[in-house]
């Protein structure tokens, strides 16, 4: 079992970090290797809210379903993949830190099922690309509240 945890201060108000990061449609401008995020049935982020993904992981296209199984406005998202070839979860907790928000986020996945490579090979791989990803949030938000002041 492979699990990761990131943190992340951004330069932007709460409200502005949940909303962003909570719409699944803005997936594949900041997540790597997101080729589609398409809420199903609503556009309308909630517990319970399924969404398809398809991304690129290794080199492999992955088309998963999942679900939102919590939401707590400005404050907590999670998230479950419910079938694909990679079972995993992923949590962000949101907090009022320096003016911004510190984004905290908690990954578990079970490599076992879909690759026949280690586990270590896949986590690294991994923190690489939620290392990388979460820059471009960064990024992204940051200068949306530059442009906006």
């Amino acid at each position: 079992m492979i699990r990761l945890d990131f943190t992340q201060e951004i330069k932007a108000p709460v409200v502005r970090v949940f909303n962003y990061v909570t719409d699944f449609r803005n997936a594949a401008e900041w997540q790597d290797g997101v080729v589609e995020s398409t809420p199903i049935k609503s556009s309308r982020t909630r517990v319970g809210t399924k969404v398809k993904m398809v991304r690129l992981l290794m080199g492999e296209r992955l088309e998963s379903t999942g679900t939102v199984t919590e939401f707590v406005q400005n404050q907590k998202f999670a998230f479950k993949s419910t079938s694909g070839p990679v079972r995993f979860s992923m949590s962000h907790t949101f907090s009022a830190v320096n003016g911004g928000t510190r984004l905290d986020t908690h990954l578990e996945m079970d490599p076992a099922d879909f690759m026949q490579v280690s586990e270590g090979m896949v986590a690294a791989s991994l923190k690489q690309q939620f290392s990388a990803q979460e820059q471009k949030l960064k990024e992204i938000l940051e200068r949306r509240s530059r442009d906006e002041n």
